[in-house]
């Protein structure tokens, strides 16, 4: 029987590349004869653009990328990035079901992410054997949905009322914003409970993380008086770090710069494919950066003062040109120490380069997982979604972190300063470099086993 994989991801680069690293795997490792991924956009250029060199269809015919185009004008995408992106993949269930149809063969395994599970329904409607959910994310936030899920409103909102923060079976609580109103939640707890319920009619959960990281939450999912009765039995396997891998031979000036300049000198500045600054904020963190004295790259896009998911949507002021934000000299009086970048950088290269020495980071799950891979510790910077969890799991648990505190609004260039002096020259800094190494090497060992498993016995079997 040959075995076709029918991937689903989401908008979001933070969703693409793990469904496309599992696809790879799938097929390099488990056995899987032909996968088809499908990403869900509403801009196919500026897809393949970041996409890039993770595109293997020249390399393996059996691995093929199609997209899927989304018109969103004049639809209502309000909200916060969840609601955001969950409307997206509601209004592409009826393409998704379509593509799906049209496969030779028909797929035996259907995999979508964590905002698709609306789409699982579709998989059981064309009796596709098994199906699956790949939580791009950590296995704390997928612990947050499920839990969530398992709470009727009323309780759940006495819980937010009375703690700020919910109680998870085994796990750390997760601290909310706006306790006092948790009405101001309603449509985005919604879409939550919604994703919950729906994990827990799927054959399998992947998550892409690993026991080095997230322990004693792992733990509390295969506990079956813990969060395994809240799965309802749906087994749960971390199968990260599902990263994509630097490309040892890529060209790039960046990267000729950085062959130029001392090992761990290097700040990396990046906030992702998706998230945008102020033109307040984005004028401090140049002064931080200039006062701070350390070399830095900076990966500069333009502002947008009420929407750090801004980017993600081409919705931040002046597309054409981020450098107009920046204050007046700051470039010429930084072209010693700096090299500043618009829009877009190599970043598993960048990282993987050994004059790197820190990372200023949103937080997403994917910059997470690369830093680790990487052995860079982190200046902590969230900006939305659940970014917040992220930074403290890398700063107060796994001590590789150092968090600003975006608590007050603007992050002032005196403590951008003493932050990044925290993680580049102190001895805390170090204790944090030499922690991020040793989940280095142990996140190395677990990828090497998670290559044995799921295997694809699991998803052929009824």
């Amino acid at each position: 029987m040959e075995i076709h994989g029918a991937l689903v991801a989401s908008p979001g680069m933070g969703h693409a590349v793990p469904i496309l690293e599992l696809g790879k795997r799938l097929l390099s490792h488990h056995g899987f004869d032909r996968v088809t991924v499908f990403l869900v956009t509403d801009d196919v250029p500026r897809s393949k653009s970041l996409i890039g060199k993770t595109l293997m269809e020249e390399e393996d015919p059996n691995f093929v990328i199609r997209f899927i185009q989304l018109d969103v004008s004049g639809q209502d995408l309000s909200g916060s990035l969840l609601t955001k992106l969950a409307e997206m993949m509601r209004m592409a269930i009826p393409q998704i079901r379509s593509a799906v149809m049209g496969l030779e063969p028909q797929p035996s395994v259907f995999v979508v992410d964590l905002l698709g599970t609306e789409a699982l329904a579709v998989a059981k409607e064309l009796e596709i054997m098994k199906k699956h959910v790949l939580v791009t994310t950590s296995a704390w936030f997928l612990a947050l949905t499920v839990y969530m899920a398992s709470l009727d409103k009323g309780t759940l909102f006495k819980h937010l009322s009375s703690n700020g923060a919910l109680l998870i079976p085994g796990c750390t609580p997760v601290k909310f914003d706006r306790v006092q109103d948790p009405s101001g939640y309603v449509r985005e707890l919604a879409e939550s409970q919604r994703i919950g319920l729906e994990v827990v009619t799927a054959d399998g959960v992947f998550v892409n993380t690993c026991h080095s990281l997230e322990p004693v939450t792992i733990r509390s999912f295969l506990d079956h008086k813990k969060l395994g009765l809240v799965m309802k039995g749906v087994p749960v396997y971390p199968v990260g770090p599902l990263v994509r891998p630097a490309e040892p031979d890529l060209k790039h000036e960046v990267l000729d710069w950085l062959d130029l300049q001392p090992k761990d000198s290097v700040v990396y500045v990046s906030f992702g494919s998706g998230g945008a600054l102020t033109a307040e904020q984005t004028m401090e963190l140049a002064y931080g950066l200039e006062l701070s004295g350390f070399r830095f790259v900076w990966v500069v896009r333009p502002p947008a003062e009420d929407d750090p998911s801004a980017s993600m949507f081409g919705k931040a002021t002046n597309q054409t040109e981020p450098l107009d934000f920046l204050p007046e000299g700051f470039l010429d009086r930084t072209k010693d120490i700096g090299v500043v970048v618009k829009t877009w950088a190599p970043q598993e290269e960048i990282l993987a380069h050994e004059a790197t020495g820190g990372f200023v980071s949103h937080c997403g799950w994917n910059s997470v997982l690369e830093s680790i891979v990487n052995g860079v510790p982190m200046i902590a910077w969230p900006l939305y979604s659940e970014q917040k969890m992220n930074a403290w799991l890398v700063s107060e648990e796994l001590k590789i972190a150092a968090r600003v505190d975006v608590g007050n609004g603007i992050v002032k260039k005196e403590e951008i300063v003493e932050v990044v002096k925290r993680v580049m020259d102190e001895e805390e800094g170090k204790e944090m470099r030499e922690n991020v190494m040793e989940l280095k090497k142990k996140t190395a060992e677990e990828a090497v086993k998670n290559l044995s498993t799921p295997q694809a016995a699991y998803f052929t079997q009824n």
